[in-house]
């Protein structure tokens, strides 16, 4: 992996050192190579060095004779691995990048890889003394609260670019993984505060953390009450209607939408069957069950013609043990949310 991180200190107007990439480390021994880079056509420069480590705790370079001093018939062999080779191109790819975006700056920077910052800071706020902590604590709150919208909206916009550019896959595991790194998303859409009590949840046995048997693909908690709901997930290309019926402008549920239907209402009576024994093995995990409510996400809204939306409307609408939600619906929703955070 690239650098998270590369210092760099200019040794002249167009020069700048950085950090060394370490190709092979021991406790006592390592083998680098030293990057600069030039304000030129060609910017990458730098020699291979070993070093040792000092009494201070710090790596000094072993001077050896330069290779220009060798006499005929003397040579050099430095052997790299694959591994090795490979942080040696990722670390130049790095450099040359940094200097295509910022050119040579002057003085001791640091620079970071965009794709490392949310760890970076996140390891930074968990320090209570961190220099980012004593920064916000000057902060107005108003300033607080602007960040925080920030990062909502920075998050939505990651989700919805995710969600629309998926939107033709047909991968139930990606959707599943997707919701999982974004639990917060079924708040949004149950009303309620819940949390995520365990995705492939399983619904019948010892215990909702066993393997097997029947697995609902989220089972939630109302964060105030624990009391637990179900939510099972298609994909955006489930079908929702069917041939239609007769003449009459009706259509019936496609199968899948409907087995989709029947499978989480069967996960339900599943678990409140064997409600006690879930519970009772499950010292770890508080949940309660109250009349459990029922999720399903399938399919796509706007692929329905007039008379498909009507009878898929008078069809959920007149259904009450499943909440029925299209993919684009949801998209809609967060949607909604970020143009909340930004009015």
């Amino acid at each position: 992996m690239a650098d998270e991180r590369i210092s760099t200190h200019s040794v002249s107007r167009d020069v700048v050192e950085t950090d060394p990439i370490v190709l092979r480390e021991s406790s006592t021994r390592r083998l680098v190579f030293l990057p600069m880079v030039v304000d030129s056509d060609d910017p990458l420069r730098g020699c291979f060095v070993y070093q040792r480590k000092t009494a201070q705790d710090q790596w000094e370079d072993i001077r050896t004779e330069r290779l220009n001093t060798l006499k005929a018939g003397e040579g050099y062999q430095l052997e790299l691995r694959s591994a090795e080779v490979s942080t040696l191109m990722e670390g130049l790819n790095a450099r040359k990048a940094l200097f295509e975006r910022h050119g040579i700056v002057w003085g001791d920077q640091d620079f970071i890889r965009k794709d490392s910052l949310p760890r970076i800071v996140q390891s930074i706020i968990d320090s209570p003394s961190s220099e980012l902590m004593a920064a916000l604590a000057e902060l107005d709150a108003e300033d607080v609260l602007s960040l925080s919208r920030k990062v909502d909206v920075s998050k939505l916009d990651a989700l919805l670019d995710e969600w629309r550019a998926h939107e033709g896959d047909t991968r139930e595991g990606f959707w599943q993984g997707l919701l999982t790194r974004n639990a917060w998303v079924f708040s949004q859409l149950t009303g309620s505060p819940v949390v995520l009590l365990k995705d492939k949840a399983y619904v019948g046995g010892k215990s909702i953390r066993n393997t097997g048997g029947g697995e609902i693909d989220y089972l939630l908690a109302n964060e105030l009450t624990d009391n637990v709901s179900f939510v099972e997930i298609k994909t955006p290309v489930t079908p929702i209607c069917a041939a239609s019926y007769r003449s009459s402008g009706a259509f019936a549920l496609d199968t899948e939408l409907s087995g989709g239907i029947v499978q989480v209402l069967g996960y339900r009576e599943r678990f409140e069957k064997e409600y006690h024994q879930l519970r009772a093995n499950s010292e770890t995990t508080v949940f309660r069950s109250y009349n459990p409510r029922c999720w399903l996400i399938a399919g796509w809204a706007a692929d329905l013609n007039e008379d498909e939306l009507r009878s898929f409307e008078l069809f959920r609408n007149a259904f009450a043990g499943v909440h029925v939600l299209t993919f684009d619906e949801v998209a809609r929703c967060l949607q909604g949310i970020r143009e909340a955070l930004t009015s």
